[in-house]
């Protein structure tokens, strides 16, 4: 048996990189973490080690990371292969501590820790930098949206939650089996319960309809240029303008309110104070100057000067580089966001790594060693009518639910996403980026407007069902009237709540396991 432990995992592997292959299902990983778990079970009764455990469940997340993300190999097999080992190390991590736990408290706290130190893990992810929660379980649900709409109450730490549990009831069915204790009716039944009531509490969400009046009119541009032979090297940068401006000048009509191109659309980086005389800025008023009442959100590569008056000498000065989106409105100035959620590595500096391994890593990845600026604040677009409020998402940022609800919070009541996936070719990469943006317009209750280069562009509504969408490298335009939404859901306000109180949690499981629990044990009377 302890032979076949380390075969065990493996199926876990399969399965959850089965749950993210965009023709199955994402309610596969209820079930996928229960291999994982059944090891770490006969893993405590063999009174294994820790560092056990963590070797024999390491494999299956190594299969598990490799069938989900090994398409970054695309960008970058030296990025792909820091992803998998760092996600596969830190999942692997959760039942080493676990395993800990369990053998200096109870078993109670041994499970609980499971999942508590998962959900700190997947907290963690969404703060650091140079990780990602692009694998936190919750997302794995994306397009399973008829389940997961309680998501506008947790989030996507909800869902994380309830795959959790699904997992360790299965466990404990397995485990009164095992244990020939009986049938296991009441680990079926909570099971059962489960599933069966989050499930029937979204099918009466998604199934309930909804009235909102407020309507803006939407033109969604992609232009289709491929990055790697064409947007650096066939075009010009006011040739690819020129495309995008006549693809949308063929495509308006009376009632268009916003026109939507993707990032770095404008890639010839232009100082932002100078953007009034700027050739890319007057090209795009030529075009807003015909249609009253018209706004256009673009992706821009921006910069700006800074004056470091601590120094004296001319060196003081420095120079900042946004990925940006700008937003041109006809008579009401332009306005700028910065990408401030950047792709580790590419757009961001890893200052937590090793010196000698930025050197090495980040060259490698395609990214610079500075890296781009950042802002503080979600600046939110507002439509010279006063009514269409839009949340201008950049590519990445749409992975970060809690970073999200900042543009909610800040009035906006539409969420525009604009990205380049082109540079993950035609892999999962771009299949799974879409699966975000369903998330947060459920999340948020927003509806979204997705413009990317190559695809998929797209319009999802506030329940996450894809209204419109243009195909994978696929050059055209998309036009539709989404709803504005103003209220704030719980999620919206509140953020991922259950990640905090989780955490804290998991404070108390630290202290009862490491502090409390040995000097109990110093102050029993010692028998000589």
């Amino acid at each position: 048996m302890k032979n076949k432990l380390w075969l065990i995992p493996l199926a876990g592997g399969l399965l959850g990189g089965l749950a993210w292959y965009e023709k199955a299902s994402g309610l596969i990983m209820l079930t996928a973490l229960v291999p994982f778990f059944y090891v770490f079970r006969r893993s405590i009764i063999e009174k294994a080690t820790g560092s056990l455990v963590f070797l024999r469940v390491l494999p299956g997340f190594i299969i598990f990371n490799l069938l989900t993300i090994s398409w970054l190999r695309n960008a970058s097999i030296a990025g792909a292969l820091y992803a998998i080992t760092a996600n596969s190390f830190l999942m692997s991590s959760v039942f080493w501590i676990a395993s800990a736990i369990y053998k200096r408290s109870s078993s109670f706290l041994g499970y609980a820790s499971l999942l508590t130190f998962w959900i700190i893990l997947e907290h963690i992810n969404s703060r650091l930098s140079f990780l990602t929660p692009w694998l936190n379980l919750g997302n794995t649900l994306g397009n399973d949206i008829s389940f997961i709409q309680w998501y506008d109450i947790t989030g996507a730490s909800g869902g994380t939650l309830w795959i959790l549990l699904c997992n360790l009831s299965i466990l404990f069915c397995i485990s009164r089996l095992e244990e020939k204790h009986g049938f296991p009716w009441r680990q079926i039944i909570l099971f059962l319960l489960l599933f069966i009531i989050p499930s029937g509490f979204s099918f009466l969400k998604y199934f309930t309809s909804d009235k909102i009046d407020e309507k803006s009119d939407i033109l969604i541009i992609q232009p289709n240029i491929d990055p790697y032979s064409e947007k650096f090297s066939t075009y010009s940068f006011e040739l690819q303008l020129r495309k995008m401006l006549k693809m949308a000048g063929n495509n308006i009509n009376v009632g268009t309110d916003w026109i939507i191109f993707p990032e770095t659309a404008i890639d010839d980086p232009f100082y932002e104070k100078d953007v009034s005389g700027n050739k890319y800025f007057l090209m795009i008023d030529s075009l807003l100057s015909k249609h009253k009442g018209l706004s256009l959100i673009t992706g821009a590569t921006t910069m700006k000067a800074f004056q470091n008056y601590d120094s004296e000498s001319p060196e003081g000065s420095f120079l900042e580089i946004y990925n940006s989106a700008m937003h041109v409105s006809q008579g009401h100035g332009v306005s700028f966001y910065h990408k401030s959620k950047l792709v580790p590595g590419i757009e961001k500096k890893i200052r937590a790594l090793p010196g000698f391994l930025e050197k090495k890593i980040i060259p490698d990845l395609g990214g610079t060693m500075t890296g781009y600026g950042t802002q503080d604040e979600r600046t939110v677009f507002t439509h010279s009518d006063g009514v269409s409020r839009v949340a201008p998402v950049i590519c990445y940022e749409s992975v970060y639910g809690e970073f999200i609800t900042e543009y909610i919070r800040n009035s906006a009541n539409l969420i525009v996403i604009i990205t380049n996936d082109g540079w993950w070719e035609n892999t999962a990469g771009y299949k799974q980026h879409l699966i975000f943006a369903r998330v947060r317009a459920i999340e948020n209750r927003r509806e979204v407007a997705r413009a990317a280069n190559t695809g998929i562009s797209c319009f999802i509504d506030r329940k996450g069902k894809i209204i419109k969408q243009l195909n994978w490298w696929e050059e055209g335009s998309l036009s539709h009237s989404l709803r504005l939404n103003n209220e704030l859901t719980f999620y919206s306000s509140n953020g991922d709540f259950i990640s905090r109180y989780v955490s804290i949690f998991g404070v108390f499981i630290l202290i009862i396991t490491f502090i409390a629990a040995p000097l109990r044990s110093l102050r029993e009377p010692q028998n000589f």
